[in-house]
């Protein structure tokens, strides 16, 4: 390719590496702000994350629209095609996890209008803190892309077991519950809803550090990604 072609691809694809930084902040604080407004009940807040999804939605497809124009018009191949490509895959991450923070968000709505409470509400700082978790590794997924460095992308990878064992834990807690208070079976079921959406919050953060190594090195991390999980599988399905 000639240079003059590669400078051009390169500098797009720099402001598409700003656009995901934007995508990110803003899903950083959606899942930050479902986070807190299930540990708090907040009602008010959980509806606004819920009617942030549009938003998500329209900065994923701004950032495949301009990818799209860039392999249209200046074929980059090698590390740059690389980026391209990794930057469409890392945006539909992110907004998963949107959709993901909108879902516990909706769920939260449920839970404020349960008037039977009484177990396991014990329960939901514990859930919470997984949620935390799950933003954190977010947060270090992504900033393992702005700061090009395959060897955080790696550990965020490493450490996906973490969620998964704090999910186990939790599953195990509220299924206990949900067996001793008949009162307690709906709001127990929508609180094993919420931490599965966490466990796929971790697990998303665990594909975009994937690919982020991906696009540094050229080679995919072959070795098994650490697994915990060992509850039925759980759908994280969206609220009604």
């Amino acid at each position: 390719m000639p240079f003059g072609l590669l400078r051009s691809a390169t500098g797009r694809l720099d402001k598409v590496d700003i656009a995901l930084a934007t995508m990110g902040g803003v899903v950083e604080q959606q899942l930050s702000d479902a986070i807190a407004a299930f540990e708090r009940g907040d009602a008010i807040l959980a509806t606004d994350v819920r009617d942030r999804d549009l938003t998500v939605d329209q900065h994923e497809r701004a950032i495949e629209r301009e990818v799209i124009d860039i392999l249209e018009d200046r074929r980059p191949t090698g590390e740059a095609l690389r980026r391209a490509l990794t930057a469409v895959k890392i945006a539909a991450e992110m907004e998963r996890i949107g959709d993901l923070s909108k879902n516990i968000a909706k769920r939260t709505l449920v839970l404020g209008s349960i008037e039977e409470r009484d177990t396991p509400t014990n329960v939901v700082p514990v859930v919470a803190r997984m949620g935390r978790r799950a933003l954190t590794q977010f947060g270090e997924g992504r900033d393992s892309l702005f700061q090009g460095n395959a060897t955080a992308a790696r550990a965020v990878r490493d450490a996906d077991d973490q969620i998964d064992e704090l999910y186990n834990s939790i599953f195990r807690e509220i299924l206990v519950g949900m067996s001793q208070y008949a009162a307690g079976v709906l709001m127990g079921t929508h609180l094993v809803f919420i931490a599965k959406n966490f466990e796929r919050i971790g697990d998303h953060a665990t594909n975009i550090a994937e690919r982020v190594h991906f696009s540094l090195t050229g080679h995919e991390l072959e070795d098994e990604r650490p697994k915990g999980d060992v509850t039925t599988n759980v759908e994280a399905v969206s609220a009604s």
